[in-house]
């Protein structure tokens, strides 16, 4: 995936979309990201993230892999109206672009080379440990809610 990521590039901005991402910017306050960082690629490296997703509960189980894309003005926090406006507009769609390549790229590496995925499964099975067992937070209990009635 990383190798995929560094063809797709970082994110370049027009004249129009960097006059719009200087705006946004002033609006961050201090930030550790400045405007231009979006056209690099970050070095690979192991993360453990703040949040959550959907696919927290798959990883333990199957190997995953993750990116982040430039879809926001760098420096943008979550949830905020900067990463709305900014998702809703050309540089969103540039970000998704990329994001987009490099997960089809990196299919497509997968299945010309099954090889890749035996060794992700091994490594995580090695990083797991030979007592691991996945437990789903819900345990055994049924759902609080049922909303098929």
């Amino acid at each position: 995936m990383d190798a995929n990521l560094r063809w797709a590039g970082g994110v370049k901005y027009n004249r129009e979309e960097r006059k719009f991402a200087e705006l946004i910017h002033k609006t961050l306050g201090k930030t550790e990201r400045e405007l231009g960082s979006q056209k690099t690629v970050e070095d690979f490296g192991f993360a453990e993230g703040k949040g959550s997703t959907d696919v927290g509960d798959v990883s333990w189980v199957v190997p995953t892999a993750g990116l982040r894309a430039a879809t926001w003005v760098p420096g943008t926090s979550a949830h905020s109206w900067q990463a709305v406006a900014a998702g809703g507009m050309t540089i969103g769609v540039k970000g998704m672009l990329v994001a987009a390549k490099t997960m089809a790229l990196t299919a497509v590496d997968l299945l010309e080379n099954p090889s890749h995925a035996r060794k992700a499964q091994i490594e995580l099975n090695d990083r797991r440990g030979e007592d691991f067992k996945y437990l789903p937070l819900l345990g055994d209990r049924k759902p609080p809610l049922d909303y098929r009635k």
